[in-house]
């Protein structure tokens, strides 16, 4: 085994992979920056404030939601990062946003995609949707039990 020429394909695949991540990921973080300047930033968190809140978490976090949930989940993150640090999120609000964003990344995009190889559109949506609301609900209900020092429920 030519251990060359794998080191080599190794570094321009991984290259590629970083390039294409940055090529997306910079200019959504510019965007957002853009959007924060010309007070557009505070007018989207305003109005979906509800569906934040639904979730527990400050309205800023709503941008993260939703490039998490329009794109991949790696796009998404480099977003949430650099929204929990201006937010000033907590732990339990971070891994909350970041437990929905994790099973229901890229739906739309993914929906797309398999349902032109034949998928039922619908059934893909609906699961992983429901999938990431139950267990994100679950773990907000579980932290809630613990921050008030009650017993857990399992040993």
């Amino acid at each position: 085994m030519d251990w060359s020429k794998v080191f080599v394909e190794t570094f321009s695949s991984s290259y590629s992979i970083i390039l294409k991540i940055t090529l997306i990921v910079v200019p959504l973080l510019i965007l957002i920056e853009c959007l924060k300047d010309i007070g557009w930033l505070e007018k989207i968190a305003g109005r979906s404030r509800g569906v934040t809140r639904f979730f527990g978490l400050p309205g800023e976090s709503a941008i993260g939601l939703i490039v998490g949930f329009f794109t991949g989940i790696v796009f998404g993150s480099g977003v949430i990062m650099q929204i929990q640090e201006e937010a000033k999120m907590t732990k339990t609000q971070v891994n909350t946003l970041f437990l929905f964003i994790g099973i229901c990344h890229g739906v739309i995009e993914e929906t797309i995609v398999f349902t032109s190889m034949g998928a039922n559109g619908l059934i893909l949506f609906t699961s992983r949707f429901t999938a990431a609301l139950t267990f994100t609900f679950l773990y907000i209900w579980i932290q809630k039990i613990r921050s008030k020092g009650s017993a857990p429920l399992l040993p």
